[in-house]
């Protein structure tokens, strides 16, 4: 069977960064499984195993527009140092998750964002809040390990989790 919308996918994977380092892999969380047509992998990377099937192998190269974006520098965020615990232990290089809040803006009011710390100061902390891999072109290597026709509770679960991210605000 050929991957085509409304199958079940198992993959194995390594994605490689625009330096060819390994930064993430399935032997590190067990095969990949989605849902083909559903939006729950990158769109770029669906349309790249449309048609593959059980036992090909496919390298897939995404330009940034088409992964995690361009690198934005607004999204470097000075934060007040004030608006962390005296007793936080912060360094550079930790991610770290923040909420977010905004007087002009409710719908932000709750929601979080994870972000990397690039300096700390005595009076602020600076936050890159760009995806690791922004702005890179990535490379996924894959292998294609089972296609299926999703069955009916497959499809049900996958729709019940999706509307329960989407009313988190994911």
């Amino acid at each position: 069977m050929k991957i085509e919308q409304d199958c079940f996918v198992e993959l194995e994977y390594q994605l490689r960064n625009g330096k060819g380092d390994v930064v993430e892999q399935s032997t590190d969380r067990g095969p990949m499984t989605y849902l083909h047509g559903h939006e729950e992998i990158l769109p770029a990377l669906e349309q790249g195993l449309e048609g593959a099937g059980e036992g090909d192998k496919l390298s897939i190269c995404l330009e940034p527009d088409q992964a995690y974006g361009p690198y934005d520098p607004d999204q470097i965020l000075s934060v007040p140092r004030s608006e962390f615990p005296e007793d936080a232990e912060i360094v550079p290089g930790d991610w770290i998750t923040i909420s977010l809040s905004d007087e002009q803006d409710t719908d932000v009011d709750g929601q979080e964002m994870d972000a990397r710390v690039v300096e700390i100061s005595p009076d602020a902390i600076t936050l890159d809040a760009n995806h690791p891999l922004a702005g890179q072109q990535v490379v996924f290597e894959m292998r294609v390990l089972k296609v299926r026709k999703a069955t009916e509770e497959e499809m049900e679960a996958r729709e019940a989790a999706r509307d329960e991210e989407e009313d988190e605000g994911g």
